[in-house]
Parts: structure tokens; sequence; C-alpha cells
């Protein structure tokens, strides 16, 4: 009987466990095999044109087709310099000719190289494009523009015209052809207001700034703390002024405004006639600026009379006998009054020396932005933005639409308009025989500018 109870134990066992094995199978499956995707590589030579690491994604334009590209950036991708050598994707910057290498399937960069056939020319000054012939010009050299240049101040996006000539900038070649420019240092803008007195001066600022004094002049100049220097007729002053990139700062030199006057003539004969700087006198007086001035005395029957006085006081008398013609015995001169004897005398070396000062100083190689003095039978018109004051070479000509009489070379117009940012750009005139019209932006309002 107990036998019989353990083989039935047994048997239920042997039942149980058969039950649970056929419940839990598991299915095995063979290892899966590799799969290799293939990537097309693309190489070429381009010019980045923004870089967003916002969206990973960095611009480019093809040097030889302006044909653009966006393409995936990420931090594995490794860029080199012209010697194969590694180096940060900060050392690349908008304007920068690079050999990029990409997969055209999925238009993710690969790899950057600084292209060692570019030439790269830095500080360059005195830069000017003509679109019409498609060359640039800087220093007196001239190099073709590729048709899809691109230009940059720092890192935004400008139209190669904004360009001044003021300004100091990067050239990429590529290929001999110009395809894009860098503002290094750009430009902003010095009004003089109370420059009365030197209306007809000189006025000296910036590196090569150097233009005469009007009543209304807005001139550009490359950012930067520089010596103002002005004068008129041998009287100058100087001023300190800091330049800042895209404003305008406003220059007062009432402190420095030229002093005023007079000088007195005592003239025998009484009725002579007195002639200052070439303009007939109404009297033997004279009010005026401080300076050098030319004087011319006449009278029927007796020797003219001429010279040059600098006013430098507050009253200066002077007597000039005039020397009858037919008078051969007496000697030809000319006595200041006897309190100011010696003093003709220096101020004739005074004028001297002053004359040959001013030759010096007054005289450059580059006396401002116009290349050329040669003279046209035509006019240049700005047509837009209509109801802006147009300065050309830093000189008032009037309200948009206006013209001027074109001289060949660059030329620096300048479009302001109270409550808007003042926009300058840079042309060139060429002697072709026709009209020059120019339509510009509108302005941006200052409004637009704050956030």
């Amino acid at each position: 009987m107990r036998k019989n109870r353990l083989l039935l134990i047994l048997v239920m066992m042997l039942a149980v466990l058969s039950g649970c094995s056929s419940n839990n199978k598991v299915k095995v499956y063979g290892n899966t095999e590799d799969v290799t995707v293939t990537h097309t590589e693309v190489n070429m030579t381009m010019v980045v044109t923004n870089k967003d690491f916002e969206k990973n994604i960095i611009s480019f334009m093809d040097c030889v087709s302006g044909k653009t590209y966006e393409l995936g950036y990420h931090g594995g991708v490794n860029v080199y310099n012209t010697y194969g050598k590694l180096v940060g994707i900060n050392e690349v910057y908008n304007g920068s000719v690079v050999d990029v290498v990409f997969y055209s399937d999925t238009m993710k960069l690969v790899s950057m190289t600084f292209n060692d056939n570019t030439t790269t020319l830095k500080g360059i000054t005195k830069f000017s494009a003509d679109k019409e012939t498609g060359t640039a010009r800087y220093k007196g050299t001239t190099c073709t523009m590729s048709e899809y240049v691109v230009a940059f101040d720092e890192e935004e996006s400008i139209n190669i015209m904004e360009i001044n000539t003021e300004d100091q900038v990067t050239l990429n070649l590529y290929g001999g052809r110009l395809v894009s420019v860098v503002v290094e240092l750009g430009h902003g803008y010095v009004r003089l207001d109370n420059q009365d007195t030197y209306v007809g001066g000189l006025v000296e600022i910036g590196y090569d700034v150097i233009v005469p004094v009007t009543t209304d002049m807005l001139l550009t100049v490359r950012e930067g703390t520089y010596t103002l220097r002005i004068n008129k007729n041998g009287y100058s002053q100087s001023k300190e002024v800091t330049v800042t990139k895209g404003k305008e700062i406003l220059v007062d030199l009432t402190s420095i405004a030229i002093p005023t006057g007079t000088m007195i003539f005592e003239i025998t004969p009484a009725d002579a006639t007195l002639y200052i700087n070439g303009e007939k006198q109404s009297s033997h007086s004279f009010t005026s600026v401080y300076g050098t001035y030319s004087i011319k005395i006449e009278a029927e029957g007796y020797d003219t009379f001429r010279g040059s006085v600098k006013l430098s006081n507050s009253l200066k008398s002077y007597d000039v006998q005039l020397v009858k013609i037919d008078d051969e015995d007496t000697e030809e001169d000319t006595e200041d009054s006897e309190e100011d004897t010696e003093d003709t005398e220096e101020d004739t070396e005074d004028t001297e020396k002053d004359t040959e000062d001013s030759s010096s100083s007054d005289t450059t190689e580059d006396t401002g932005t116009t290349e050329s003095e040669e003279t046209t039978d035509n006019v240049i018109w700005v047509n837009q933005p209509v109801g802006v004051s147009v300065y050309v070479d830093g000189e008032y000509i009037g309200i948009a639409p206006v013209s001027f009489p074109k001289t060949v070379g660059s030329h620096t117009i300048t479009l302001y308009q109270t409550g808007y940012l003042i926009k300058s750009y840079t042309i060139y005139a060429s002697n072709n025989g026709k009209d020059d019209e120019y339509s510009f932006a509108d302005l941006t309002s200052i409004l637009d500018t704050i956030e």
C-alpha cells in the first residue's frame, strides 16, 4: 500500500513538471548583420557667410559659382589652418576662404581648411569698389572683383558700397579675384559747430581727412581718438576728439574760435584806396579774425604799395606813406606808427614763417577722399531716400533728390536725417560721358534700434 502511494505521488510530480516546461519556451534569434552606411563626400572652396551655433548651421558661398550652402556643424568637425594644424572654430570668421568637405546626402560638415591659395591683405585703407567696371581700388592699386563678392562689418553682412575709404579692411582674393572684404576698423561722423571764424580755412582730423571748412559739414572719420587741427590765414588751434563707429560726435569750436582784431591804417595821401585780400575797403580800417592778410594801397600820382600784415592783436595801427611818382628824390618807404615800428618787422618775419609753415603743413600726398580732381561735364544724382540731407566728401549739398558736379575718383556720400541712423556710401565716379544716378536704402529709425 505504501509503495502504491509513493508511485502515485511520483506520477503527479512528473505531470506538474511537464506542464511548466511547455509554457516557458524561449525563442532564440541568430545574430543580426552589421549595416554599413556610405556617404558621398564633396570638396569645395567657399567663403564663410554666416555662423549660427544655436542652430548648428554654418553658411557658405561657392567662390566660383556663387551658389550658397547651409551645412550642419557639430563639435567634432575638424578645422585646419593652411599648415594642416588643428585650430578652433573661433579662428573662422565671416569672409574666410576655406576648403570645405561635406556629405552631399546629409549636408553635414566633415572638415574645414583655410585655403592656402588665397591672398589675404590686412590693414588696407582707401578702399573703394566700382561695380560698373567690376574693379576695386586701394592705395593706388586695382584688382578685379568677383561678381559674387561679399562684405562684412565684423560678423554683419553689408553692402560693399557701405565700406568707406576711411575704413581699415581685410581683403581676400581667390584666383586673382576679390571674393570678400571684412571691415577691421569702421567709421563714425564728426560735425563741426560754431566754426564760422574758420570758414574758408582747413580742418584736419584722423589719418588723412584734410578738407576746407564750410558752414555745414559732416565728416566721415575712422573710429579712434585724434587731434583735430583747424587753421585759417596762419592762425591754428587743435582739439582732441574721439570717434565711435556708427555714431555722430558734435565738436563745438567756440572755445577755440579765432579772436577778432582791428587794423587802422594812417595813409598819406588821405584819399588813397585800401585793398585787403583783393577787396576794396570803404575806409582805412579793417576788422576781422586773427590771421595774415595781403594789402594793396593805391592813389593817383603815387606808386602802389603792396605787402602783407599779420593781425594778432585786438588793435593795431600802421603809418603808410606813398611815394609820388614824379618825385625821384623821395625814397620809397613804409613805416609803422612809433608804437608799432618793431612789431611790423616782427610781423613780416612771422608772416614769412607762417607762410612756410602753412605751405608745409597744409600740403599732403593725400588730401581727402577724392582720388582725382578731373572734372567732367556730367553730374551725379542722389535720388533716394527722398528728403534726407546729402553730404558729399563732408560738404552739405542739399536735400535728396539732388545732384552735384561729377569729378573722377572716390567720393563719400553721407545721408543724414534727424531721428535716423547716419549712413554713408563710397562711390567711384569715372569719366564715362554720362550722368550717374544712385538710389540708396531708407535710413533706419533710431527707435528701431532700441530693444
